[in-house]
């Protein structure tokens, strides 16, 4: 992954590129609402894991 500039403006956002690994079956990823593993990010609420 690439550093960040040296010289940051402040109030920029800055988003380092996104390496690909690997990818979900077509199947998983429209369950999961995404392609790549690394941004399944599921949302539980208030919780930090499924009950």
């Amino acid at each position: 992954m690439a550093p960040l500039p040296e010289n940051m403006v402040v109030a920029m956002a800055y988003v380092p590129f996104q390496q690909f690994s690997k990818v979900y079956t077509p199947e998983k990823a429209l369950d999961n609402g995404t392609l790549f593993p690394e941004l399944d990010k599921p949302f539980y609420g208030r919780q930090v894991e499924p009950r």
